[in-house]
């Protein structure tokens, strides 16, 4: 037995011993049912929609330590490529009340702090009537940590740097205040292009299809767009200590090169997809992906205009974890959480999550605060001979665009939550004695590292059952 295993045993009875304590002294709140919540404009085609950016950056990266979220503990930031912003769109369809999307250059947020600036705006939803504040996260693998897994080593300390974190979330709730008292009246249209040549090669499965949800205004003013893609930005690499937005900025500056737009943009199904290897210098890879999306946006030509019409259930739920290093990492304080007893876990611990679905129209969009691979939402899955466990598709749940009835699903990854990797059963291969501590490697020699970032192996049937419930009460 060599130190990890002794490690692995450590750290999932510590975990067990937390999950017994959590059961004596905290209770879980019984969750409801969300019912859907129905916006229409009987009186015309046109929504309401305003927006409001916010650069977000820190007066000097050299003043304190920050940490460069996403690949590895005590990577320090050394400058600045690019600036980081927050972007809100407002929507509503001139009855009682809306919702905001924002977009936001970070590694993500967890849903305690989603929480937190969701009350720090409780007086906005009263006299808005707001209905939902969703935070998308674009996952930059070359921001600043906000969820505090990219700290200090040894002794291992939070990553989070508490003056970021207040200017961050200060910004966030400034974007939303604004982006309602600068709505316009106007029409809103989805449109799409398949973009193959920006995804890099390796998976069997990938979403290379680019989404646009655009608005016009009536006035003939900015339109605002807020644009969808499946592919991790994480260009920069891993020995970068640059602050950047990764691809996403580049995205919107060359868009605003030839047209004056409004841009926001989310994440799609990302596990195990990068942007195409477009040059060897990764700034310059990084520069390459973000123009041949912002070209393919430019040049989108099948748009749609959407019935003025909106549709919501946000649905809290529990996910349990067995993944006992992220477990430690909760206990530890490195990040916040919000973890309640569960017996559906063997660590008695469950994370209190949530998915929101939305319809514009016809259109259907489901966040979700985790990284989905393009399999579990649009089919395509591992066949028994070219998976790693050498199991078939059957044990797997039913991909999200077949529970939804609708292949377009548009799905925000890394959303009001930082939930981890979702990986298909049929694929998942845990270390066999350094389960979620140490990566695997299959039984057709392929590594296996998402496993240990992700709550557990179980995470995909857990979501497809919540969704599925959702469709049930919704699509009648």
């Amino acid at each position: 037995m060599d130190i990890a295993d002794i490690a692995t045993k450590a750290l999932k009875k510590i975990a067990v011993r937390k999950g017994k304590k959590l059961a004596k002294t905290t209770a879980a709140p019984v969750l409801e049912k969300a019912q859907p919540i129905r916006m229409k404009n009987r009186m015309d085609e046109f929504f309401n929609v305003g927006f409001a950016s916010r650069v977000v950056m820190p007066e000097s990266v050299t003043e304190r330590k920050l940490f460069i979220a996403g690949y590895k503990m005590d990577h320090p930031v050394t400058g600045v490529n690019d600036p980081l912003t927050v972007n809100a769109m407002w929507i509503d369809c001139k009855d009682s009340g809306g919702i905001v999307l924002v977009s936001a250059d970070i590694i993500g947020l967890t849903g305690y702090d989603v929480k937190k600036i969701r009350e720090s705006l409780g007086d906005f939803t009263k006299q808005t009537g707001c209905k939902l504040i969703s935070i998308s996260c674009t996952h930059s693998h070359a921001s600043i940590d906000t969820v505090g897994y990219w700290g200090r080593l040894l002794p291992p300390k939070s990553g989070i740097d508490k003056k970021y974190q207040a200017q961050l979330m200060q910004a966030i709730k400034e974007v939303c205040i604004k982006a309602y008292e600068n709505r316009k009246e106007g029409k809103l249209y989805i449109g799409s292009v398949r973009v193959p040549e920006a995804i890099g090669k390796g998976r069997a499965a990938v979403n290379d299809k680019l989404t646009r949800l655009r608005f016009a205004p009536n006035d003939g003013s900015e339109e605002t767009w807020f644009l969808n893609f499946g592919a991790h930005p994480n260009t920069m690499g891993g020995s970068n200590t640059n602050i950047s937005a990764d691809y996403p900025y580049y995205l919107r500056e060359a868009i605003n090169r030839e047209k004056k737009v409004n841009v926001l943009f989310s994440v799609g199904a990302i596990a195990s997809v990068n942007i195409a290897d477009l040059a060897e210098d990764r700034l310059e890879r990084t520069r390459l992906g973000g123009e041949a999306l912002a070209k393919a946006a430019l040049g989108i030509d099948n748009d749609e205009q959407l019935d003025a019409e909106i549709t919501l259930v946000h649905q809290p739920y529990y996910a349990p974890i067995e993944n006992y290093v992220l477990a430690f990492m909760f206990i530890l304080g490195l990040c916040n959480s919000l973890a309640y007893p569960s017996k559906e876990s063997s660590l008695g611990m469950a994370l209190l999550t949530e998915m929101n679905y939305i319809k514009l129209g016809k259109q259907k969009i489901l966040t979700l605060g985790g990284e989905a691979f393009a399999e579990s939402i649009y089919g395509g899955y591992f066949s028994a001979e070219d998976s790693g466990t050498g199991i078939g598709p059957e044990v797997n749940a039913t991909p999200l665009a077949e529970i939804a009835k609708d292949p377009d699903l548009i799905v925000y990854g890394v959303s009001n939550d930082m939930t981890g990797y979702m990986v298909p059963s049929n694929n998942a291969v845990l270390h066999p004695t350094q389960a979620y501590l140490s990566s695997a490697r299959d039984n057709l020699d392929r590594n296996h590292y998402h496993e240990t970032n992700g709550l557990s192996v179980d995470i995909t049937h857990v979501i497809a059952r919540e969704f599925a419930d959702i469709i049930k009460r919704t699509e009648r």
